[in-house]
């Protein structure tokens, strides 16, 4: 995944845990909080306070003011999910016992109500901001009463056990809480002014764009160009049929936004009643999908080639920093290959003069799964001219070869991460390949690539340079390997003779991002940046303010 991607989004999707975990969290920690908010107050402010008073704070300053709107976003906000709502009552649970510490510090009477009025600040900007950016900006008017619930609560417990004791008026709650209400508003303003420069810019909610990846939920991008591009079809079918699918789109934005969650629905597609996988061609971002409902024309446009018994061996080369493999099967030519610290490619660099008709050429993307993956090769420059040179240079060193009868098995495992073997025997030679509905590969999958290289004579290892979960980019460190094995033994069990065949056709149109791609990559990295920046910079200037 380039560093030209929307990839700080992989920075703010985290796993949650689960919600009963949450809960007990809320419940133990109250009392845990208010034993040591005790234990502070009694260090270091002018009071005394009695041991008996810990069950009341627990009580009423951490768990009430927290359980409700835990609840209450949930109940309010029906897209917002109950676990996501208690992790932000969690950490919001969290923010009032760090004032309440810095609380028991205060030299004076008017820096200990600044510091409370601080506190409420704090907890209701984060949930207005958090609230807006999960579920979207059309939800105000019931994001702001929910957010603006737990400082309620929490000025109620102090007016009733604290504030009406040392004379503070009713009235005066009031009018500090209207000037909460104008932070509140200004950070709204704020967030509306960012999602419209946005929107200017890249013409998509920014507040939505986010808000849909964090949900998981599918939605089409109004941008784009209509396109009918190539879908490359590889058939191996030993008495089993095996498609593996190599449309010219890239699987990508992210997540459900686009063509992000392409490679799984081609792979779940074609599992429904045969046998198949995604196949990733060198292409860029500029080709992914605007709409995810165009994922349907990729899948009709998967053909049925002619298919032959007969195949050359396998051949690689290594050129520099990229190697190929490849076998001739008739005309056709089908080509793998992979090259270190090279994210994507533009499509003209390679088969801008070769027919897709004749040869299909697949980017391994065998690249470490967290590796920071910058470059992208521009078409028309000296580096893609050295690509297209050895490419042009392997693709004659496939011509003419002699071919053999072919022999195949194959596996696919689609319960959990995707999993593709196909193991071919020409001529004494067996080679392997086998990849992961992943974006690059685990260390343990390059350690037992290493392994079966002892076994068979050639080993292709490639992922489909998925988008689909942004967790998982973020996140994924291993696959299960006992899995992956277990889908090569089985293809290595069931080799018999095979016929295989390589056809391509066009989709109906599609809407392919283009240009548009940088226009709303640009937009959004660095709006999202200056919203972090503003924000960090409004809190400092709300802290000075207020002391």
């Amino acid at each position: 995944m380039g560093a030209d991607n929307v990839d700080i989004f992989k920075h703010i999707v985290f796993s949650l845990p689960p919600l009963p975990v949450q809960i007990a969290a809320m419940v133990v920690l109250s009392p845990v909080y208010a034993a040591v908010t005790y234990l502070s107050f009694n260090t270091f402010a002018p009071v005394e306070l009695l041991p008996g008073i810990i069950p009341l704070i627990a009580l009423s300053v951490y768990f009430v003011p927290s359980f409700v709107p835990a609840e209450l976003f949930y109940h309010v906000l029906p897209d917002y999910p109950r676990h996501w709502s208690y992790f932000l009552a969690l950490t919001n649970q969290l923010f009032v016992f760090v004032y309440a510490l810095i609380l028991s510090g205060a030299d004076t009477g008017s820096n200990a109500w600044r510091i409370i009025w601080l506190a409420l600040i704090t907890v209701s900007l984060t949930n207005v901001l958090v609230l807006t950016v999960s579920v979207g900006h059309e939800r105000l008017k019931r994001i702001i009463p929910v957010s603006i619930l737990q400082p309620l609560l929490l000025i109620g417990v102090f007016q009733v056990f604290i504030g009406r004791a040392v004379g503070i008026e009713d009235s005066v709650i009031l009018l500090h809480f209207g000037v909460l209400l104008g932070v509140v508003a200004f950070l709204v303003l704020v967030l509306k002014v960012f999602d419209y420069l946005i929107g200017s810019n890249a013409n998509v909610s920014a507040f939505e764009l986010t808000s849909s990846l964090l949900k998981g939920e599918r939605s089409a991008l109004d941008l784009g160009y209509i396109s009918k591009p190539d879908v490359q079809t590889l058939e191996v079918d030993n008495g089993r049929s095996l498609t593996l699918a190599a449309p010219w789109v890239h699987p990508g934005p992210l997540g459900g936004f686009g063509g992000g969650e392409l490679s799984q629905e081609v792979i779940e597609s074609l599992n429904e009643t045969g046998a198949g996988f995604f196949l990733h061609v060198p292409c860029t971002h500029k080709e992914d999908l605007a709409d995810p409902a165009d994922a349907t024309k990729i899948l009709e446009a998967v053909g049925e080639p002619e298919k032959t018994a007969r195949a050359s061996r396998l051949y690689s080369k290594d050129y520099d920093d990229v190697r190929f493999y490849g076998r001739t099967v008739d005309d056709s030519k089908i080509v793998f290959f992979e090259a270190e610290g090279i994210d994507d490619y533009h499509p003209g660099i390679f088969m801008g003069d070769v027919s897709r008709d004749d040869v299909l050429l697949v980017d391994m993307h065998n690249h470490h799964i967290h590796a920071e993956m910058d470059t992208e090769i521009q078409y028309g420059t000296e580096e893609a001219a050295r690509l297209k040179r050895y490419f042009d240079d392997f693709l004659e060193t496939l011509d003419g070869l002699d071919t053999y009868e072919y022999e195949a098995g194959f596996d696919v495992d689609c319960d959990g991460d995707p999993v593709v073997a196909l193991v071919e025997e020409v001529d004494s030679q067996t080679t392997l390949v086998f990849g992961t509905d992943t974006n690059g590969v685990t260390d343990d999958l390059r350690a037992l690539r290493e392994r079966l290289e002892n076994e068979f004579d050639e080993v292709i290892l490639f992922s489909t340079d998925t988008h689909a979960s942004v967790y998982e980019l973020a996140n994924m460190d291993e696959v299960e390997t006992d899995v992956v094995e277990g889908v090569i033994q089985n293809a290595s069990e069931n080799v018999s003779n095979a016929r295989i065949g390589l056809t391509n056709r066009q989709s109906d149109p599609v809407r392919l991002l283009k240009l548009d791609y940088s226009g709303l990559v640009f937009s959004v990295n660095i709006i999202i940046r200056l919203i972090l920046i503003s924000l960090a910079a409004f809190y400092l200037l709300l802290i000075v303010l207020v002391f």
